[in-house]
């Protein structure tokens, strides 16, 4: 009896061993694609529409108390006329469309879905091909190709390819949609079910037809560390610094943490040219940074005020059964009922999870604001930003502003200035398909809930009535600028489009 109770004991430790090392990478079938019969299936209306109630029943469980949601009414009502639209046998990627949909209804780009990558992947196997021309929108809201405007693709209406892009990707946000056509116009067509060869009939009476270029293989963002990945290619620095003529020019694509000690020296050169008096003018350029370690924003802040200074007001943190229960595919079930769970989520509050009770709403790091010492005055400092600055680099930009340590010019970000964060991911029990919810919301730097993106102090707006953020670093170095439209100090207005925004006067 008692050698079988040190063998148990010796599985267990064995078990909570192996448990500790597999934490450290996240597993499970959370984290791999789909099995291949989940890709090929088709599903009936009821499971389409369960899996869509459960993406909104998610989202409304999740998120701290407070915060702006749709009506419960209205997204029943959405839900049933996506299903409506469906096939009466639906593919997957008709249950992806909708659920893209659906996820848009929500203010927040932290609550997304991740794209369907096993479906192209069997489209690119099978000689599939993508659209390879420049999409985007007109001021007054129609689609252009190659700069043309168009009435149809492959038949379908392109009027109801932009209400259906912009229901999944601007409907709460109208500033998104046209830098997301501009980027993501392949993707957002093949999910809506445009193949090759495409044939455009254009506004002006011809047509043309399109082969494409060939559809590549894709990595699934959540299986890049799954035995099939490959090797991890080494990363290249997200950051750089230039000097020229006592101008230094911050070039930062995202705040990568992999990067920490080599920003540390870089904020340190920084400041030691700037009291050296190397440096008299800092242009910080946050164009298409979509975030990243929020304590590498905090750094540079630091040093541009001369105290800590916070990067936001605090955060609205809810613990939910939810967000735990869609973890679990992260850590091994011994270690569940440990502190592991806790630490491999890292440092940002999320240990405070225990002393919270399920379902209640919490602040954590209130806002206090410290009296600041510049190190450069406000006139010398410029931050470049645009619809694709995202999360931490938005609430970067935004204490920048608040604080009064420099401009902000360029066009409006594509998040907003309260952001929600902390992300479990889950998977849909019919499609299978994985979106992201969040736990947490941050308040602005103000200490406030805020709504709409952060605002440039110097909205920048091209001869065609649409942002010119590409030109923005003209303008902060004061080169000429007769072609671009300088609007000083824009208030954000909802259902504001570009177009709105650069009719106003400068």
């Amino acid at each position: 009896m008692l050698v079988a109770q040190r063998y148990v004991i010796a599985a267990l430790c064995c078990w909570t061993l192996a448990g500790c090392a597999l934490a450290q990478v996240p597993r499970g079938p959370i984290m791999l694609d789909a099995p291949q019969e989940a890709v090929a299936a088709t599903f009936n209306p009821a499971a389409a529409l369960e899996d869509l109630r459960i993406i909104d029943e998610t989202v409304r469980e999740m998120v701290p108390d407070g915060t702006a949601l749709p009506d419960e009414s209205i997204l029943a009502a959405e839900r049933a006329a996506q299903v409506a639209q469906l096939p009466s046998l639906a593919s997957r990627r008709d249950v992806a469309a909708a659920a893209m949909e659906r996820v848009g209804a929500y203010r927040s780009s932290h609550v997304y879905l991740l794209f369907p990558f096993e479906n192209w992947n069997a489209d690119a196997a099978r000689g599939g091909r993508q659209f390879d021309r420049t999409l985007s929108v007109t001021t007054d809201g129609r689609l252009l190709i190659d700069e043309r405007a168009v009435t149809t693709i492959n038949g379908r209406s392109a009027r109801d390819f932009l209400a259906w892009a912009r229901k999944g990707y601007g409907q709460d946000n109208p500033l998104r949609l046209p830098q997301r056509m501009r980027d993501r116009a392949p993707e957002m067509l093949w999910l809506w079910g445009i193949d090759a060869p495409f044939r455009v009939a254009f506004a002006d009476g011809t047509e043309a037809s399109f082969q494409g270029a060939p559809m590549s293989q894709r990595t699934h963002p959540l299986g890049g560390r799954s035995p099939d990945a490959g090797p991890e290619q080494p990363a290249t620095q997200p950051f750089s610094l230039q000097v020229e003529d006592s101008i230094a020019r911050l070039t930062v694509e995202r705040l990568d943490q992999r990067f920490e000690e080599q920003w540390n020296t870089l904020v340190t050169d920084l400041e030691t040219g700037i009291r050296q008096g190397r440096i008299a003018r800092l242009i910080i350029d946050l164009r298409g940074n979509r975030g990243g370690a929020g304590r590498l924003s905090e750094r540079l802040l630091a040093m541009l005020a001369g105290v800590p200074v916070p990067t936001s007001g605090g955060k609205l943190w809810k613990r939910s059964r939810l967000y735990e229960d869609g973890l679990s595919g992260f850590v091994p079930p011994v270690l569940r009922l440990g502190p592991w769970r806790r630490a491999i989520l890292g440092s940002d509050g999320v240990a405070a999870l225990d002393s919270i009770p399920i379902g209640e709403t919490r602040l954590f790091g209130g806002f206090a604001r410290p009296a600041v010492a510049p190190i450069i005055p406000e006139g010398n400092i410029s931050v470049l930003i645009d619809q694709d600055t995202g999360s931490s680099a938005t609430q970067l930009a935004r204490a920048v502003q608040f604080f009064r340590l420099g401009r902000l010019i360029g066009a409006p970000t594509g998040n907003p200035t309260t952001e929600l964060g902390e992300i479990a991911f889950f998977r849909l029990p019919n499609s299978q398909l994985i979106f992201a919810s969040p736990s947490a919301q941050f308040l602005d730097v103000s200490g406030e809930p805020t709504e709409g993106p952060v605002m440039p102090d110097i909205l920048l707006c091209g001869a065609t009535g649409q942002f010119a953020a590409e030109r923005a670093l003209e303008i902060a170095l004061g080169s000429d600028s007769a072609a671009i439209r300088q609007i000083m100090a824009p208030v954000f207005r909802p259902g504001y489009a570009e177009i709105d925004y650069c009719a106003a006067s400068g």
